[in-house]
């Protein structure tokens, strides 16, 4: 998404981080701190694919996952749907623990001077219409998305409340002093994105409440450094009703949370609704598939510029 050559000079990592790899610092490079341990994450954009797993002397389970000290990787799958569970090296009668994914970083451009700062935390349909949105706000914000790189971005609540701290920071551990955070969990929780199959990339619909809660707790503590916080509602499934059914009582359970702490919401599935029509719709935008779940070029560019920018806009400028 941003080109490495648009960093800033650089820049140490935060006390009691460490930039992974032996590389030099700089926020094109991954820094972990010194309860972390610094894994290979291949989704990670970083010089070495860099990423950063709680607990000192995890051990790598390949490009994705990695296990705790002490136990080895036993993998199922392939490619970014590998499953790792770690056996214990010195008792291999004990029971298995899950693996995690690796926690991705937090956006890489430094903060923009005489503008307002803004982090768009969500899944791939955010990665794709967050080009647009920065485009629409140009005039006033700099616009970044978390994680940086690709895949399933945030992916499903729970992996967004693991790696919070990571997210909200940039790849050098330094915190990410950003106006607003507009964030958004809940595709990767229904059956469109696996349903509860990986960890660290889907779960079910019955886990999506508790993490969103937890991490929405940890961002609303954050309010004492000025950082606001609005939540975008999941957008449709527009071809499939059992899937969208979901995505409205979702949406239900994150509005109960949101009211509960005073944070704002964006509803980004009805304006879709209006503009394409009821589930189920086959196309869009003349775009088959559009907005199922995602909708490349005219519809996120619609999206941003009909409802989220004027949304965020109205945030940072309130008359």
């Amino acid at each position: 998404m941003f080109q490495l050559a648009a960093l800033a000079a650089l820049s140490a990592p935060p006390a009691g981080w460490t930039t992974c790899g032996g590389l030099s610092d700089a926020l094109a490079n991954v820094a972990c701190p010194s309860t972390a341990t610094c894994v290979r994450q291949k989704w990670s954009p970083s010089l070495g694919n860099w990423g950063c797993v709680d607990g000192v002397g995890a051990v790598s389970c390949g490009d994705y996952t990695a296990c705790p000290a002490g136990t080895k990787c036993v993998n199922s799958g392939s490619g970014w749907q590998v499953v790792s569970s770690c056996v214990s090296t010195s008792d291999p009668s004990a029971p298995a623990v899950p693996g995690v994914q690796v926690c991705k970083q937090g956006a890489p451009l430094p903060m923009a001077a005489g503008k307002k700062n803004v982090l768009i935390l969500g899944d791939s349909v955010s990665i794709g219409y967050t080009p647009f949105v920065n485009a629409a706000l140009a005039d006033v914000a700099l616009v970044q998305h978390s994680p940086w790189g690709g895949d399933g971005g945030a992916e499903e609540s729970a992996y967004g409340e693991q790696c919070l701290d990571y997210l909200l920071r940039a790849p050098d551990g330094t915190p990410l002093a950003v106006d607003l955070v507009y964030y958004n969990f809940g595709l990767h929780n229904t059956p469109v994105c696996g349903n509860g199959r990986i960890p660290g990339q889907s779960a079910n619909a019955s886990s999506y409440a508790g993490p969103l809660d937890r991490l929405t707790i940890k961002m609303v503590g954050g309010r004492a450094g000025g950082r606001g916080m609005m939540f975008g509602l999941t957008t449709p499934v527009l071809n499939n009703n059992a899937t969208d059914a979901l995505v409205l009582e979702l949406n239900a359970e994150a509005q109960t949370i949101m009211y509960g702490f005073g944070v704002p919401t964006l509803d980004m599935h009805a304006p879709i609704i209006a503009k394409c029509g009821p589930v189920p719709q086959a196309s869009c935008f003349g775009e088959k598939g559009c907005w199922s779940p995602h909708c490349v070029g005219a519809g996120y560019e619609w999206l941003a510029n009909s409802t989220i920018a004027p949304a965020i806009r109205t945030f940072l400028f309130p008359k």
